[in-house]
Order: C-alpha cells, then sequence, then structure tokens
C-alpha cells in the first residue's frame, strides 16, 4: 500500500519586526495557522532564517531562504 502525497498550503506573510533598535523586514512562512519559520531581511544579499528562535542559516536570495525553511520543517516534522 503507497501513501498518496498530499498538497500542503503555505502561506506568506511580509511584515516589520524591531531588533536592536533598527526596524527590519520580516518574511513569515505559515502551514495552516501554525508559523513554521522567519526569513529576516538584513540587506539586499543576506536573508537569515530563524526556526523555533534559533538561526538556521543566511543564503542569498529570499527563495534560496523559503525553499530551506519549507525543507527543514519537512525534516522535523
Amino acid at each position: 500500500m503507497s501513501k498518496k502525497n498530499k498538497d500542503i498550503e503555505v502561506r506568506v506573510e511580509e511584515t516589520k519586526k524591531r531588533v536592536n533598535g533598527q526596524e527590519i523586514d520580516v518574511t513569515q512562512l505559515f502551514i495552516g495557522k501554525k508559523m513554521i519559520g522567519e526569513v529576516l531581511t538584513n540587506d539586499a544579499k543576506h536573508f537569515e532564517i530563524f526556526m523555533d528562535n534559533e538561526s538556521q542559516g543566511v543564503f542569498k536570495t529570499l527563495d534560496e531562504a523559503l525553499e530551506s525553511v519549507i525543507r527543514q520543517w519537512n525534516l522535523h516534522d
């Protein structure tokens, strides 16, 4: 018996957060109502991902960062 893959809806929301006195653009990823990770935009080429309030790495593009959040969530949940 094989499992069928089911589609999972990932929602992306952009917001701003105050970190160390600076306002930073933050992209939040949600599956259902659960936030699975955040991407902080440090500058045009540094996108740092956070999952469970822990830094998980820095990426050169927003797409790479979002993909990494989804991959890591998929491995651990």
